[in-house]
């Protein structure tokens, strides 16, 4: 069972982040990677964080995506307090309410389409005949019908990030976090991408948040962040 504090509250954000701080190393190697961020994120919402290299996006990420914990402040995630979590809490609530899709697709080179997708409910314990047929149909959701037997190098580059975009939903995730997600795509295929993704948000609900260094593309968001020197400095709707 995932450690946690729930707390019974009307109207709460998906996401709470309060004053949170960030800090690498110490002394004169000390880096403050965020420095007192406070965000709150509503169920459904599509946004994109900017900021330049080393502004701290990443970092927001990572610690939105529970990859890693703040050094300071409190981080409530669908109203349970995950600031503090072990690592195996963490996995669990990773596994459980946030899907990743990545910019270099990190697909298992070894594996089908299919196989990739089934992985995270090989992890949640669904059995075989289950992860198949909800794997079949999250491929032909996202256009891959008769690919699924392919390998990730018989596959384009935007077939990739399908793959990958379907594994992130398989397991019904409340938040799906995307990095870069057009960084290694053509300029058509990323749009195709992006139309996908403004699909999901519209028509399932699914909350988006995406790191993007593209102003065209976070204009596609319904929200965006701007993020710089650990601090976000703006925050608009375009």
């Amino acid at each position: 069972m995932v450690k946690g504090l729930r707390l019974v509250m009307k109207n709460e954000p998906l996401i709470l982040l309060e004053d949170i701080k960030k800090i690498y190393g110490s002394g004169p190697t000390q880096v403050n990677a965020l420095s007192g961020v406070n965000l709150k994120i509503r169920e459904g919402e599509f946004m994109a964080i900017l900021g330049p290299s080393g502004s701290g996006k990443s970092t927001l990420m990572n610690i939105i995506g529970c990859l890693d914990r703040p050094s300071e402040g409190r981080y409530l995630l669908d109203n349970i307090d995950v600031s503090g979590m072990k690592d195996d809490d963490l996995a669990s609530i990773r596994n459980k309410k946030i899907g990743f899709v990545f910019q270099m697709f990190n697909l298992l080179p070894k594996q089908s389409a299919l196989g990739n997708v089934m992985i995270p409910l090989l992890y949640s314990g669904v059995d075989a005949r289950e992860r198949k047929e909800r794997g079949l149909q999250i491929l032909r959701k996202m256009g891959l019908e008769g690919r699924w037997h392919h390998r990730p190098n018989e596959l384009s580059g935007g077939e990739c990030q399908r793959v990958a975009i379907a594994r992130a939903l398989i397991n019904r995730p409340s938040i799906v976090l995307a990095d870069e997600p057009t960084g290694n795509l053509d300029t058509r295929t990323g749009e195709e991408i992006i139309l996908l993704f403004k699909r999901l948000n519209k028509d399932e609900g699914v909350t988006l948040i995406m790191v993007t260094h593209n102003p065209e593309i976070a204009n596609e968001a319904s929200r965006r962040i701007y993020v710089k020197d650990g601090k976000i400095v703006e925050d608009t709707a375009p």
